[in-house]
């Protein structure tokens, strides 16, 4: 077996499936703090907590990754790395976006995101980077609580144990827990719910033919099995989408007593609105960015995706680069190496960057080196000299006046 597909069988398994780790067992509906039970009422039942995620991870894996060298105080971007081919085909199933993409949309469902540096044992360069599912990771204390000794991965009910210098574990904040990052998921739990509750409410409203507020009534004393069996008549014949507009028929004294929908029942919409408004405050996007006009904070479209980025996933970013060049630069042998992000790749903020060039063209008290500096530009020689319009010349210099004289 090559080392990859032993890679592949060991965090992966079998095409047989997976062993669902949890086995708590809750209400339909409720939202836990497991792993199942998030994803499957968070991510997949909420349109607006996928789409916050999908938003994420899709902007995380759009940014692309350069190499540098320190040079003296300088950072010199490098070409030809094998760390950069790593982190272009991390392994075989995935390209680097798709790689990333995997860990942010596990860090913003989870609140934590695993990545396994697979390969030769010891502080060496990895051959192959997996994205854990978090479920399936368990961090182990050492003696003190205080620090990871291993990490414990379970699939198909089989333990293996991964040497903490393996696997990097990125994680948000959680003030109640030292292993484990919080969701947002949690945070967002009573309004993810609420909005899946008012959709439920209202599939069932239609499904009844809008018409949820109604009774059967009759002077006349009748059988437990008389009610059940006119209860399922009605129902057959005049409850659902396909029965809407039928002329209901009573005979024997029965009559239909319609029930009108109060204010309280026709406010699904409004918390539907509600809803979506603070989820997309938890993960800090933008509310018209995942479909929701009608909580729009910004003018237009373009200066919320640029809000997006610079409050959300650049700070994601910059925490992100930091752990990557802590846990995977020191596994290569080249000294001085450092990751980071391109931001001039970055569409949303090529406004902002034009505004920043056309300030420094203006700032006539810099060096073209520090104008440079600033842009994230190398100096180049002679660049430490200060250069201003031929046109400013100082006062003494100027030719005499010759107003008011005649020839």
């Amino acid at each position: 077996m090559t080392i990859a597909k032993s890679i592949k069988a060991r965090l992966f398994g079998e095409r047989k499936g997976f062993t669902i780790l949890s086995d708590m067992m809750r209400a339909p509906g409720s939202i836990g703090r497991d792993y199942h039970s998030q994803a499957k009422e968070g991510y997949e039942a909420n349109v607006y907590c996928r789409r916050c995620v999908q938003t994420i991870s899709m902007a995380v894996a759009g940014i692309e990754w350069d190499l540098y060298r320190m040079k003296g105080k300088d950072l010199q971007e490098i070409e030809g790395h094998p760390m950069q081919a790593l982190l272009r085909k991390p392994n075989p199933q995935m390209g680097g976006s798709r790689l990333m993409e995997t860990v942010a949309a596990y860090l913003m469902l989870r609140g934590e995101s695993y990545l396994y540096a697979a390969g030769p044992d010891g502080n060496r360069p990895p051959l192959e980077l997996w994205p854990l599912r978090p479920d399936r990771v368990r961090p182990v204390p050492d003696a003190s609580g205080r620090e990871i000794a291993r990490y414990e991965y379970t699939l198909n009910g089989i333990v293996s144990d991964l040497p903490r210098e393996k696997v990097l574990q990125l994680k948000l904040f959680n003030p109640l827990d030292d292993l484990h990052g919080m969701s947002p998921i949690t945070s967002a739990a009573l309004s993810i719910r609420m909005g899946n509750e008012a959709k439920r409410w209202n599939t069932a409203l239609l499904e009844n033919g809008a018409r949820p507020m109604g009774a059967l009534s009759t002077t006349a004393f009748l059988t437990q099995a008389q009610v059940d069996s006119m209860r399922s008549q009605f129902s057959g014949l005049y409850v659902g989408p396909e029965n809407a507009g039928r002329p209901v028929v009573l005979e024997g004294g029965v009559q239909w007593q319609e029930m009108g929908l109060s204010p309280a029942d026709m406010s699904w919409l409004e918390s539907q609105k509600l809803s979506a408004r603070e989820i997309a405050i938890c993960y800090g996007v933008p509310p018209e960015m995942i479909g929701d006009s009608s909580n729009k904070t910004y003018a237009n479209y373009r200066e919320a995706r640029r809000a997006f980025y610079q409050e959300t996933i650049l700070p994601t970013m910059d925490w992100v680069r930091d752990e990557l060049n802590s846990w995977l630069l020191p596994m290569y042998p080249d000294k001085g190496l450092y990751l980071d992000y391109d931001r001039d790749d970055i569409d949303a903020l090529q406004e902002d960057r034009a505004e920043l060039w056309g300030r420094l063209t203006n700032a006539t008290w810099l060096t073209i080196n520090e104008k440079r500096e600033a842009t994230g530009y190398e100096a180049v020689e002679g660049g430490d000299v200060l250069l201003i319009p031929a046109t400013m010349l100082p006062a003494e210099a100027q030719p005499p006046s010759t107003e008011g004289k005649r020839r």
